[in-house]
């Protein structure tokens, strides 16, 4: 979307409280969402941007510096919806989307290219023998190309990347209101640890049924239990896609007390639907 027409969306849910753009690092969202900001701010609407890089298979990709954003950016939608359902103000609600941001790690692959329509060409060609590791969602090639294998064994590919992940800093930008200009920030990604409590989210890039995937799901649960880690929650289906393509992504999300009761907020959308 465009600065304007994010500034549009902003107006329409400005309730008096602010707005909180939650944005996934591609270099052009991060670029248009703080414009979309400054244009708010200058319309009195108090604005925090709060960017989702939780992808790792690659530190900078063709369309991002960093990290990409991909799959912890629907657990924070929900998490900080219920949230500011709650009536948390604007800093909270930041700081809780920050800390969903940190605890969650991705990362996906792929069996088939997809087709922009603009384009109308796949954005890549794979052989049928082939998968590709490590993609994005704009249909970016991911970090590794290989030989089809077994969905176990590329589940345990997916997973141990994601539970192994070091941990991981970087600098992001964020709005200061006290200074009122953009500033650098460090933010730390801690590593998952034994005994850490996750959700365990299995996605759908588009094309892939939701059979299959609770096939990459059994083996995860198998993954987790064996490394320590105690799945509390999960989700499987298509929430974050790339069109057709056919694959799969993981993400986990580390949760703690607060995080755990907000996703189970009674929650109705066209996407997600439970205790109403």
């Amino acid at each position: 979307p465009t600065p304007d027409q994010m500034l549009e969306a902003a107006k329409m849910v400005h309730g008096g409280a602010g707005v909180l753009y939650i944005v996934k690092n591609y270099s052009g969202d991060v670029m248009n969402f703080e414009m979309a900001a400054d244009l708010a701010r200058a319309e009195g609407i108090q604005v925090a941007n709060i960017l989702i890089d939780d992808d790792v298979a690659v530190k900078d990709s063709l369309y991002t510096q960093g990290r990409r954003g991909v799959g912890t950016t629907v657990l924070a939608e929900k998490i900080c919806g219920a949230a500011a359902e709650r009536g948390y103000d604007l800093k909270k609600l930041a700081d809780l989307c920050r800390r969903v941001n940190i605890n969650g790690r991705s990362m996906g692959m792929a069996l088939t290219s997809c087709i922009v329509p603009a384009k109308g060409t796949p954005t890549f060609e794979l052989g049928e023998d082939e998968m590709e590791i490590g993609i994005g969602i704009h249909g970016e090639p991911g970090r590794e190309r290989m030989k089809l294998k077994p969905a176990d064994e590329i589940t345990e590919m997916l997973a141990l990347s994601i539970i192994e992940d070091p941990e991981y800093t970087r600098i992001v930008r964020e709005w200061d209101d006290e200074k009122g200009e953009w500033v650098d920030v460090e933010l730390v990604d801690p590593p998952f640890q034994p005994g850490d409590k996750v959700l365990a989210f299995v996605n759908s890039m588009g094309g892939t049924p939701v059979a299959e995937l609770y096939v990459v799901y059994r083996k995860l649960a198998e993954i987790c239990e064996k490394k320590g880690l105690q799945i509390v929650r999960s989700l499987v289906g298509a929430y974050i896609t790339s069109l057709e393509m056919q694959g799969c992504s993981i993400t986990l999300l580390k949760m703690d007390d607060e995080m755990l009761d907000l996703w189970d907020a009674p929650v109705k959308t066209p996407g997600l639907r439970w205790g109403v």
